[in-house]
Order: C-alpha cells, then structure tokens, then sequence
C-alpha cells in the first residue's frame, strides 16, 4: 500500500483530440511517481489510454462523460479531494470557476498551462515553453509560476536522453520527419516531397500516428520512394531510439521539437498550428532549432551539429525532473501542515519558540519573556473564549503557531513558524489555512487583522501572497504595515 502523499493529475484525451495534456500529465506523474501515490482522473478512457495509464500511476479514477458546459462539471472532482491532496490540472477547460472549486477544499492547485487565456487561483502554474513572461498571467498572489524549458515535462526516455552526451550518428544520413500525430493538413507529405528535391542520398524516417487522416495518400507516395521509412504510433521508447539515430529532424512547434532537442540534433521546426506561435518563436530566436525551409536542407549536417547539441543543452541539461521534484515536495510540505487547537501541553513549546533571536527581533516588544509571565500569559490565553490558538504541524511534527484575538467580527492574528520550518515557503498556508479553520470555527468573522513590522520582509511577504491587502496604519503600532483580509460573506 502506497503511504505518500496523493496527487490527482485531472486531465482528458483520446486518439483524436487532447491526447498531449494526457501525456505531458503522465510525464510529470513518471517524474514524481516515487514520491507520490499518483492517481489519475479521465472521463471514460478507452482500453488502450488506461492500459497506458495505469503503467505509470498507481490508479485511475474515471469520471462520467460530462461537457464542460454542465454545471456538474465544475464540481466533478470535488468528492475525491482534500486539504491532504495536490491537484495538477491540464486542459484547456479548467478554467476559473474550476480551480476555485479546487481550492475551496483546501487542497494545493497545479495548473500546467500553455495559453494564459484566463485568472488562475492555482498554488502553482507549470508553462514549459520558452519566452512567456509572468506578465502575461493574471494570478493569485500566493501563485507561483514555472515557465521555460528548464522545467520541461519530457517523458522518461527523452529524459534519460537529455542527460546523456550525445554524438553524431554513424553512417548514412538519416532525418525524422514528425509534424504531428495528426497532422490535418498533412504538412507531413508536403515536406516529404520537398526533402526528395534536396536529400537523394538521405533517409527519411516519417513518424505519424493513429489519428493522421492522410496515409492512404502518404502510402501511395512513398511507394515510389525507396530511401523512405514509414513508422506509426511509436511509443515514448520508441520515438527516442529512432531520434538518437536521425542528425537532423523537422517537426511541428509542438512538445517533439522539445523531445527531440533533449536527445539533441539539428532540428528544423516549422509552425503548423495558431496555438504554436510562442514556442516557435523562442525555439528559432534562441537557436534551438532553424526555422524550416527545403534550402536550409542543403547545409553540411556536421558543421551544425556540435553547435546546435551546445545550444540545446543549455535550455535541456537533464535536470527538469530533479527542479520538478524540489516543487511538488516543498508544495507536499503544505499539504502536509495540518492545525489543532493548542493545549496546556504545548506551554513550553511556545515559550520556546516565542524567546527564539529571530522572533524577539521582529517583535513590538523585543525583550526576553520571562517563564512566569509566559505561563500566566498563556492559561489567559487558552481560557479567554475570545482567542483561538493553533499548532501547526507537519506530519506530527510541531511546526509554527497561529493565534486570533476576536473582537466582534474582526480576528487579530499572530503567528510565527518555528526555526527548523523556516525558509520553506510556508508563511502564507500557515496564514490561508489558519483563516479557513478559524472561518468553519466561527461564522461570525468578517475582517482578519495583521500588523507586520516592516523589516520583517518574510512575514510581509507572506501575508502578501495569502492575499491581505495593506490598510491604514494602527494608530498604536503607526511605524507597522496593517494588513487586511476582508472575507466573502455567504448569502
């Protein structure tokens, strides 16, 4: 029985339309697999899809077919998740609505993106493709982005691959030609005849897939063309063994040509699709790849070959699996952090911590408490009905604590996270799930109240990013920032 932490990778696909989102999930999920219990939720996937599926997650969980029109498809997933999950979500329909629905459960949000077409409310947004600026995303702003190849979803093969050197293959020239698996408007044999004007001496491996629509039409041509080898629907393993030994290759804009980049070769890539504007941009501005035309065929292979692997390996080195890994457990920190209400047991704890250097420093009042104070100070607080006091810990281990002082409708908050947790990233969930627990706890609350002192830039940044806003100075502390968290009022 797997005992890791769950991530539920939400994504839909088949032979004909979405299939990518599918396998750049499954890439990721081969990537943390070790790590993580990985389970994957699809609406009813053929035999085929599970089957590839299940290889690599431990289970599956099927939803009914439902259109993203349905108002249950918003709350499709809602039942399997918890503040204990992280969910990943690929697919152009997860929109707003759908990853606030997410968040509502308190569970920490994945999006991999490659169209920043609306808000996200997402932990964390993966965009592999080169040349997005954060700018061009409207975020929560506790969200973190990870954009560029440095964090490429490659699947295991092409992994391997990137972190291999590689040489020039031996003997005859060989180019793989691979515009899509689909590839409407058969690109594939449009290039097919062009190479045969320019490469007599090559061969031409073409790679297409189950869905492309044209190959009785590509059959019949290559027919009459004997230094061309057809191939389909190649596995990842496949797909790379057939790279390593092709020097040159054309594909579309697509994941291939990052594929393809990580086993290393001259690649020639040419747009075949609106949505691949920005990654053909940044392949052929930053030398990745050349931009395809039958002429630039013509050059002499090994000339290019050594310079375009040294460009290549600088955006694909063969460490996006070991980035990727450092993310989703600093995010398995979060997930992990779970809040119970203080008790007499813990008094020393929190003598201990509140004398800590660090959090005297940053202090109203910076002098050393004494035992006897601290003892009288905290009976008062565990009685007073008008605090609520939590731990926080990290699977058992006590990890930072969350106080609010209520008066009226308005909570006071303090916390502070404990030396061994510092530096994790952990200041805003402390904050965001000790305002969600004390919300469920007492209704009544309508503003949450903090005061910062302003060289405490790592509390500042933390209330930040779990979305309180800056306010008007307290008149007593008026040298502190006053944030302010106004909550949604339920109808």
């Amino acid at each position: 029985m797997n005992t890791n932490r769950r991530i539920i990778f939400r994504a839909d696909g088949n032979s004909r339309i979405g299939l990518g989102h599918v396998v750049r999930s499954l890439a990721l999920a081969a990537i943390l697999r070790d790590d993580f219990e990985c389970v994957f939720a699809i609406q009813e996937p053929d035999k085929a899809l599970k089957e590839q599926i299940l290889q690599t997650c431990h289970g599956l969980i099927t939803l009914p077919v439902c259109t993203p029109g349905e108002a249950r498809f918003t709350y499709e997933l809602a039942a399997y998740i918890s503040e204990e999950e992280i969910v990943v979500l690929d697919g152009y329909n997860f929109g707003t609505e759908y990853q606030q629905t997410i968040k509502s459960r308190d569970a920490v949000l994945v999006c991999i993106d490659d169209i920043h077409s609306y808000p996200f409310v997402a932990d964390v947004i993966l965009n592999q493709a080169g040349g997005v600026e954060a700018s061009n995303y409207r975020t929560a702003p506790y969200t973190k982005l990870l954009l560029g190849p440095e964090y490429a979803l490659l699947r295991e093969p092409f992994l391997k691959a990137s972190k291999a050197k590689r040489e020039l293959p031996k003997g005859k020239l060989k180019i793989l030609l691979n515009l899509g698996g689909a590839d409407p408007d058969n690109h594939t044999l449009q290039i097919a005849k062009e190479l045969a004007e320019v490469q007599t001496m090559a061969t031409i491996q073409v790679v297409v897939g189950s869905a492309y629509k044209h190959l009785p039409e590509l059959q019949d041509w290559l027919h009459a063309h004997k230094n061309y080898r057809l191939h389909q629907n190649l596995d990842a393993s496949q797909m790379a063994s057939l790279m390593k030994k092709c020097a040159v290759a054309i594909t579309s804009a697509s994941g291939v040509a990052y594929e393809y980049a990580a086993v290393g070769g001259v690649l020639f890539v040419k747009q075949t699709a609106d949505n691949q504007a920005g990654l053909y941009k940044f392949l052929t501005e930053n030398g990745v790849a050349q931009v395809y035309s039958s002429d630039a065929l013509k050059q002499d292979v090994p000339d290019q070959f050594e310079a375009q692997i040294a460009v290549q390996r600088q955006y694909f080195d063969g460490n996006s699996d070991e980035r990727l890994r450092q993310v989703f457990q600093q995010l398995s920190l979060t997930t992990n952090l779970a809040l119970r209400h203080a008790t007499i047991e813990d008094i020393k704890l929190v003598f201990d911590w509140n004398n800590d250097s660090e959090v005297r420093k940053h202090s109203f009042n910076p002098e050393p408490i004494l035992l006897e104070n601290h003892i009288r100070w905290y009976k008062a607080k565990l009685e007073d009905a008008s605090t609520t006091f939590y731990i926080a810990e990290i699977i058992g281990t006590p990890a930072a604590q969350i106080r609010f002082d209520v008066n009226a409708d308005t909570a006071t908050i303090s916390y502070l996270i404990s030396k061994g947790f510092r530096s994790k990233g952990l200041g805003h969930s402390v904050l965001q799930k000790g305002v969600s627990k004390l919300t469920r706890e007492n209704k009544t609350i309508k503003t949450i109240v903090g005061l910062v002192q302003k060289d405490n830039l790592a509390s500042v940044r933390a209330f930040e990013k779990a979305g309180f806003a800056y306010d008007a100075p307290d008149p007593q502390h008026p040298d502190a920032h006053r944030f302010v968290l106004d909550l949604p009022q339920k109808v």
